[in-house]
């Protein structure tokens, strides 16, 4: 029997966490005026320095004297990737400059697809001196991505819209995040999200999706994992009502899928439905936006 454990959650397939700071370059002694020159990305498989790219905007300010400056960044650029490449974590988390008008800025965490990107989307938000690519992708601080670490899942708005049609006044139990159209942040992680709370039914909703499948998976793990957390920490009380966990899954007599990715989203339901059951959660799954809202609607009016 598979067991709904914390360490079952992972985050968004393919994404990798790291600490990052900006290098920073002070070309007047004394001054608090600073650029960003490079920033580092690391972690425990390597690292990736993102260098400026656009060095000849300084021509604008220093003029003549803007050679000598550049040069300075790039000793200072090189000197922090030579100790990068021996000393990986701890050269940032020691910085030793080469130079007094180069420091290194405060350390961050990130999540990306790859310590270039992280890397080089922290320059593409920081540095006047960088010029992004057209793959540059930007991140955020680790504990403020979106839940999903991609795309949000649009299921529980929709089913907001069906239900709010059918009946004004029930979309109260739905959480502020979806009446408001906010993308779901997780402050930190242990922090538990409930999609709709009314008063004889706790649910979630997630989509099981053929095309982004593990992703999909995951996510759906961690919204059983919340509502575990919030029916324990139920217990007790005067009022009980069940937790639900409501998947959203494509029909077997859609067209846009094939036999393979059909046995692929049977094998998740069935994992699934036994993780919840482990853990006394009602796991239903459906085809359509109006069978979820209506099962909503006929719970509530019991």
């Amino acid at each position: 029997m598979l067991s709904l454990l914390e360490a079952d959650f992972p985050k968004a397939d393919g994404f990798v966490r790291a600490k990052w700071a900006p290098l920073l370059l002070r070309p007047i002694l004394g001054s608090p005026e600073q650029f960003v020159i490079g920033v580092a990305a690391v972690n425990e498989t390597g690292f990736h320095l993102e260098r400026a790219n656009s060095f000849a905007r300084l021509t604008c300010l220093f003029s003549g004297d803007a050679e000598t400056t550049i040069l300075v960044a790039q000793a200072a650029l090189d000197a922090l990737e030579a100790d990068l490449s021996v000393r990986a974590m701890e050269a940032i988390l020691e910085y030793h400059p080469i130079f007094s008008g180069t420091i290194l800025g405060e350390i961050g965490d990130a999540e990306g697809q790859s310590l270039k990107r992280i890397a080089a989307s922290w320059m593409a938000s920081l540095s006047s001196l960088y010029t992004a690519s057209s793959e540059t992708t930007l991140v955020t601080e680790a504990d403020d991505l979106p839940e999903t670490s991609r795309q949000r899942d649009r299921l529980p708005a929709l089913v907001l819209d069906y239900v709010r049609n059918k009946r004004p006044g029930l979309d109260r139990f739905f959480s502020d995040e979806i009446r408001e159209q906010h993308l779901r942040r997780r402050a930190n992680a242990s922090a538990v999200y409930i999609d709709f709370a009314g008063s004889r039914i706790v649910a979630n909703f997630g989509t099981l999706s053929a095309t982004q499948h593990v992703a999909s998976v995951d996510r759906i793990k961690r919204r059983l994992w919340d509502l575990k957390v919030n029916r324990d920490d139920a217990k007790g009380g005067l009022a009980y009502r069940d937790h639900e966990m409501i998947v959203q899954h494509p029909s077997r007599t859609d067209p846009q899928f094939s036999e393979k990715q059909f046995d692929r989203i049977d094998e998740a339901l069935i994992a699934l439905e036994r993780q919840a059951d482990q853990e006394e959660i009602r796991f239903r799954p459906m085809n359509t936006i109006s069978q979820i809202g209506d099962h909503l609607l006929t719970r509530e009016a019991a």
